[in-house]
């Protein structure tokens, strides 16, 4: 796939909130996942989809609510797609948050290697 072909297929996964079918388009093994302001530290550096998964899980298990996130145009450029990304989350513990990021994904050989988060 292209870069562009990519940053189409993840638009409409996200939209759909399919994020484990946006996995899809990942290297399964090498795609490396970058968080370096996540309160978790386990999860500011993973490899890997199925650690990607595993990551997600665990932090699906204190949502209570999620509206389906708001995906703004993609910038895409040959090796990289920019996307701007919000998601409103109800938490168990009755807090609320706003997830207002912009994920930057980098493209080889027509997989996704690796995902930043910027908030």
């Amino acid at each position: 796939m292209t870069t562009t072909e990519i940053a189409t297929a993840l638009v409409d996964k996200l939209n759909q909130g399919d994020f484990f079918g946006a996995y899809e388009l990942f290297d399964q093994d090498r795609v490396t996942h970058l968080e370096p302001k996540s309160p978790v530290e386990a999860f500011r550096q993973i490899t890997g989809v199925d650690a990607i998964k595993a990551k997600d899980e665990a932090m699906g298990e204190g949502i209570a609510e999620a509206s389906l996130p708001q995906i703004g145009t993609p910038i895409v450029k040959p090796a990289a797609i920019a996307l701007p990304y919000k998601m409103e989350l109800k938490l168990k513990d009755g807090s609320e948050l706003v997830l207002d990021e912009i994920i930057v994904y980098q493209v080889e050989n027509g997989k996704v290697i690796s995902e930043q988060f910027f908030y």
